[in-house]
């Protein structure tokens, strides 16, 4: 097994274990699919550990993070729903690339291809990675599935504003993290003023939108399980020239 993935397991086990207790999501609401059309969740003998958004008929993006486990057969993709434990159009992998430079908290991002193209509807639509980005604060929203505060499985959005000046990086405490704002390859993400927002491995690669545009998946946050100030968010117009380049050379 790849060294990457291995080590990835063994911190995703850890934060696994010490939240056991813990809420998986803290704040937001629940929201539509037909709202998010473009959401999706991501999963490992059908167990929920992550999420992606739509960007073509065969195409998902999501977090490298997501994909830890081997092998990359066991996972699906559960898509046009409300709830994850509700009834969800299931889709086949075929393959999994991750960034080639994925390490850690770096380059953490990858491309999950479907075994068959997806019919567009209502309900599954593919959302567009913006072609300008600014650097001035951005109120966004993140949506994702897995157990919350309130103990139900609904496709849940929550309000937050992405930064990546110096007032974000004085509430990250590891080197690492601020490397990950410093170099273009994410966000800050910051809740509301006085709202509590916290979330679990599971929700990596969980879009985060404004309107009909993806500005960032959920990375990962210094306080997993728990309330926290500041989370990271993978930059995804950062990765534009490799996911073009991986899908024209893997269609």
């Amino acid at each position: 097994m790849n060294a990457k993935l291995v080590l990835l397991g063994v911190i995703f086990g850890l934060f696994a274990r010490s939240t056991n207790a813990q809420h998986r999501q803290i704040g937001g609401k629940d929201v539509s699919v037909q709202e998010f059309p473009f959401v999706v969740a991501i999963t490992y003998l059908r167990e929920l550990c992550g999420h992606g958004a739509i960007i073509d008929r065969r195409w998902i993006v999501s977090s490298a993070s997501s994909f830890y486990n081997q092998p990359f057969s066991e996972y699906n993709v559960a898509l046009d729903t409300d709830d994850f434990n509700g009834i969800a159009n299931w889709q086949e992998v075929e393959n999994i690339f991750v960034h080639p430079e994925w390490i850690g908290w770096d380059h953490n991002i990858a491309l999950v291809k479907l075994k068959q193209e997806l019919t567009y509807s209502g309900t599954i639509q593919p959302i567009n990675i913006p072609t300008s980005d600014t650097s001035r604060p951005l109120d966004v929203t993140m949506v994702s599935y897995g157990t919350n505060e309130e103990s139900t499985t609904h496709l849940r959005g929550a309000s937050y504003t992405l930064k990546t000046d110096e007032s974000c990086l004085k509430l990250l405490q590891d080197f690492s993290a601020k490397d990950v704002i410093t170099l273009g390859q994410g966000y800050c993400l910051i809740p509301p003023e006085g709202a509590e927002r916290g979330q679990y491995a599971n929700d990596a690669g969980a879009p985060v939108v404004k309107g009909d545009e993806l500005y960032g998946l959920f990375a990962f946050s210094e306080n997993t399980g728990g309330v926290n100030q500041v989370s990271v968010v993978t930059r995804v117009m950062f990765f534009t020239d490799w996911i073009q380049s991986s899908i024209a050379k893997n269609s």
